[in-house]
């Protein structure tokens, strides 16, 4: 029986705690952006073209076909979740005048990925620094939740914000986003941060790093001479004692990792299963994780971990550029 009150206390200190209470993204307000080279040089072919001829349409008029299997893929997770007894919040329908800040770079609005424009740290919620701008509408859309958070006495904070482009000065701007970053505080309390060149930077991180001093917050190289990762949970996730790593595409590999990371189980996933956001994956607790079925042997080697695996076709939601992780994220873990 889940007996947290919604919306009262931030507590995320690891990746696998029991979930209580999280936000879970919406795609039937997802708004195409114009193309842009720059901004989305990491999106697969398939969304790229679909950008390229309906930049501006909503994706459910651009993509019909393709729209309906999302809506549904993500709604059954989200009704399986509620039903063993975790809150879900959604995001709000984003105001008109909210839709209109930052129009200089896009019109793109997508409040699907909830996972990169908030980042919950112990008891402190912090909004990121986007390198795609528009993408901060996202924060607007679950201010009724954080806001909220705060009215509680719990500490929303922010991280400098970038222009409102899509070429950065990453000497002056700080970029960081939530799918770089993971965190295991309950052993001494550590924080990791991707560095792929196409999300965090360097600022970024030692933003982090001044802001949580009581935490060591470690940087991860990505590599991308074969494929462009986005986001360190592209590569990398991490949970109790385990975790599965694309480790030709970590920077000096395992062995490259920080010390604490070196000695976990680790389950190995190939190049493809990376680029379609197979081992983004979520827990309900430490036993139990959430998986998309596309996965196969991902949830083989997982479940030959003594890890229960809940299986879900999700493969339609992560064709569009990230998966289950991606779309939520935790308010409160036991």
């Amino acid at each position: 029986m889940n007996n947290h009150k919604p919306l009262s206390k931030i507590q995320v200190n690891n990746e696998y705690g029991e979930i209580k209470e999280m936000l879970y993204g919406r795609v039937d307000d997802f708004r195409l952006p114009e193309w842009d080279p720059i901004a989305f040089q990491w999106v697969d072919e398939k969304i790229a073209n679909l950008i390229k001829q309906h930049g501006g349409k909503m994706f459910s008029e651009a993509a019909p076909d393709w729209y309906g299997p999302v809506y549904e893929q993500v709604e059954r997770v989200v009704q399986f979740i509620e039903s063993q007894g975790v809150i879900v919040h959604r995001p709000a329908d984003n105001t008109e005048i909210e839709l209109q800040n930052f129009r200089l770079s896009s019109p793109m609005n997508i409040n699907l990925y909830q996972r990169d424009h908030i980042v919950a740290i112990g008891d402190t919620i912090f909004e990121t620094a986007f390198a795609t701008p528009e993408r901060l509408r996202q924060k607007y859309a679950v201010r009724h939740l954080t806001m909220e958070l705060m009215r509680q006495g719990n500490r929303i904070i922010s991280a400098p914000q970038p222009l409102d482009t899509y070429e950065h000065d990453n000497d002056r701007e700080v970029l960081v986003e939530g799918g770089d970053v993971l965190i295991d505080l309950e052993n001494d309390g550590h924080v990791y941060v991707g560095h792929s060149g196409n999300a965090a930077n360097d600022l970024g991180y030692l933003w982090l790093k001044n802001t949580f001093p009581e935490y060591n917050v470690y940087q991860i190289q990505i590599d991308t001479t074969r494929f462009q990762h986005q986001h360190l949970d592209c590569v990398m996730v991490i949970f109790k004692d385990w975790g599965i790593v694309l480790e030709e595409d970590i920077v000096g590999g395992i062995a490259g990792l920080p010390e604490p990371l070196r000695n976990r189980k680790w389950v190995r996933m190939t190049g493809r299963e990376s680029e379609l956001k197979l081992a983004n994956i979520i827990a309900i607790n430490p036993e139990e994780v959430i998986m998309a079925q596309e996965a196969e042997r991902l949830i083989k080697e997982v479940e030959a971990l003594g890890i229960k695996v809940h299986k879900f076709p999700y493969y339609e939601v992560g064709e569009i550029g990230g998966s289950l992780r991606c779309n939520t994220h935790p308010i409160y873990r036991e």
